[in-house]
């Protein structure tokens, strides 16, 4: 049943916090999967007086998920060096790069709410496939495009389902996250026609 809190700028709100929400468990979960696989020698760090390149983010080969505190941070240092002409320090880097990747989930977020609410589909059905979408637009072609990682056809096959799953996780988490946030707006039940 629809209510009078589903107006579009509502619902997108609810998806941009849902997506920031799992994008956050992604990270979590990314770092969970580093540590168990590649346990301690393979650190999330950026450390270094000039922050990391594409080349170093690559350079761990195909068995191991991507440090996201690297690849976000190697993405916006090639935004400021390409578009600005200025180079950031690894602070900046990992501060910028925190930053991006929760507008990312953020934005995947809410497109997911204005679509599934504006089209009624199964929520437990389109989160985990909506999660799948946003791996192959991001992880599975643009991100490697980018050189901030290796392409899906170049990393172990485990490993590319490990990623999958994550996105499919994160689809889900999604989808939990903008149905309780529905549920809990308060709000007058609006009857349909």
């Amino acid at each position: 049943m629809k209510t009078m809190n589903d107006t579009p700028l509502n619902v997108a709100i609810n998806g941009l916090v849902a997506g920031m929400l799992g994008a956050i468990a992604v990270t979590v979960m990314v770092r969970l999967g580093r540590a168990v696989i590649g346990g301690r020698a393979h650190a999330d760090t950026t450390d270094g007086p000039a922050g990391i390149s594409a080349a170093e983010a690559l350079s761990e080969g195909p068995n191991l998920p991507p440090a996201m505190n690297q690849v976000t941070a190697t993405f916006v240092q090639k935004v400021a060096t390409g578009l600005f002409g200025t180079s950031l320090t690894p602070e900046q880097q990992a501060q910028a790069g925190t930053a991006w990747h929760l507008a990312y989930g953020g934005f995947w977020g809410m497109l997911y709410a204005l679509i599934q609410t504006s089209a009624n589909l199964p929520k437990w059905v389109l989160g985990p496939a909506w999660g799948v979408v946003v791996w192959a637009v991001g992880p599975g072609w643009l991100v490697p495009k980018m050189k901030l990682m290796l392409p899906p056809a170049q990393q172990q096959a485990r490993l590319t389902a490990m990623v999958i799953g994550v996105h499919a996780a994160y689809g889900a988490i999604l989808a939990l996250v903008v149905h309780l946030l529905r549920r809990r707006a308060p709000s007058s039940r609006v009857a349909r026609p």
